[in-house]
């Protein structure tokens, strides 16, 4: 048997010994040398200092007709370094209409650190090359050397946004394609202008990587990240006067009126928090536009005459408490006096006496609402009437908005927890 095998074995080298050589596969050169139509790059797409590289190609195979090898597998473009030499990146065309042959894009990428450690700068823009050669792994005819053809860079775009640069041009190229790649469809127009169609997305996504986030305006659909912004609904008392004119500059206000003394003509400012309002009004020294509202944030304000002198300031802090507050000061249902006589804030009191008026409505609708059978039913209304006199109180400048919104946030977890606890038990 081991003499059979050693038999078989030495048969089949002769064999492979006397079967021709197989020759490597040959491609013609295209009918004219490989053409760079353009060279455009785009510097910042991503972060700061990256470079993205856009080539436009032509290969034509119209006479010597398309060879049995794509693009992808015949052809390369190489971005050479300033020596002329050096080569600093390789990328083959995406095979695409026609194998890749005609016209066509090719995308080369360099990140912000690759661009740094290679030192691609675009004061060197007319140094560097662009090459579109024939793979040289390949048998060329008639050859012997690859097709080569050298270009250099037409654009170098270092200002403006940078991916719409990119996605103009990428529109622009698909339009331009959709005449020799006929009848492929490339680009469409929508409401919100030209855009790629399916077949345009595939031919670039494929041919420029990461498309979506290089140039997301060629896409009529994309994703959106919502911007969360902090929005802050809290108010302060806060104002402050600053200005070479302004006496003891800066110059931190109290709530209520102060006289501001000023030295002479020209402007100051009023920095106030959110929340805080007031006005500024000539006093023996004139103000501009007096008497002028003040509001948060920064103010500017302008004595014109009558230096050295005063002007008058008035500040409060103004939120949903205090404009109730001023709707009630000075009318029937101020009870300033009465707080003042047990020593109570006028909020306390009125807030109490409140109070005791809903209980005593409450009363009054359990006992008069009639029931279904003759007795009363006032019950069922309670609930109602309550939330009518919690949000009275508020109108009314009795009751402090956030003890309403207290007893909101109670109530309705009571009865949340009625239904769940209670209710939810017994169906």
């Amino acid at each position: 048997m081991r003499k059979t095998r050693n038999w078989l074995s030495v048969l089949f080298a002769v064999v492979l010994a006397l079967l021709p050589a197989i020759p490597a596969l040959a491609i013609d050169d295209p009918d004219v040398p490989p053409e760079i139509l353009g060279v455009v790059l785009f510097e910042g797409l991503l972060e700061t200092g990256d470079v993205g590289v856009f080539i436009e190609y032509n290969l034509d195979y119209t006479i010597a007709g398309i060879p049995a090898e794509t693009a992808t597998e015949s052809f390369l473009a190489v971005f050479v370094d300033t020596d002329g030499a050096t080569q600093l990146r390789t990328v083959a065309p995406f095979a695409f209409d026609d194998k890749g042959y005609g016209r066509g894009i090719i995308w080369m990428y360099f990140t912000a650190a690759e661009a740094t450690t290679l030192g691609l700068n675009s004061a060197n823009q007319a140094l560097y090359r662009i090459w579109l050669v024939g793979n040289p792994t390949l048998t060329w005819v008639p050859g012997p050397v690859a097709p080569k053809t050298i270009s250099t860079i037409d654009i170098w775009h270092t200002t403006g946004n940078m991916n719409t640069l990119l996605a103009l041009r990428v529109l622009t190229e698909a339009q331009t394609l959709e005449v020799p790649w006929a009848p492929l469809d490339l680009i469409e127009i929508t409401s919100i202008g030209n855009r790629l169609t399916f077949t345009g997305i595939d031919y670039f996504e494929n041919a420029i990587p990461n498309l979506r986030n290089l140039a997301p305006a060629v896409f009529s659909t994309g994703i959106t990240i919502p911007v969360q912004e902090d929005i802050d609904f809290t108010t302060s008392f806060g104002a402050v006067l600053t200005g070479a004119i302004v006496v003891g500059s800066p110059l931190t206000l109290a709530s209520g009126s102060t006289v501001v003394n000023v030295t002479a003509v020209g402007t100051f400012v009023a920095e106030l928090e959110r929340g805080t309002v007031g006005t500024v009004t000539t006093g023996t020294a004139t103000v501009t536009g007096s008497p002028t509202d003040i509001v948060e944030g920064t103010n500017t304000l302008t004595i014109t005459a009558g230096v050295p002198g005063t002007v008058t300031v008035v500040v409060a802090l103004r939120d949903t408490t205090t404009v109730l507050e001023d709707s009630v000061i000075g009318t029937g249902l101020d009870l300033t006096p009465l707080g003042d006589a047990f020593g109570l804030s006028r909020w306390m009191v009125s807030g109490i006496v409140w109070i005791v008026i809903t209980i005593l409505i409450l009363v009054g609708v359990l006992k008069v609402t009639p029931g279904q059978f003759g007795g009363s039913s006032g019950g069922k209304v309670i609930l109602p009437v309550f939330v009518v006199c919690l949000i009275a109180g508020t109108l009314l400048g009795l009751l402090k908005p956030v003890v309403v919104a207290v007893a909101f946030i109670l109530i309705t977890g009571f009865f949340v927890g009625y239904v769940l606890l209670f209710r939810g038990s017994s169906v």
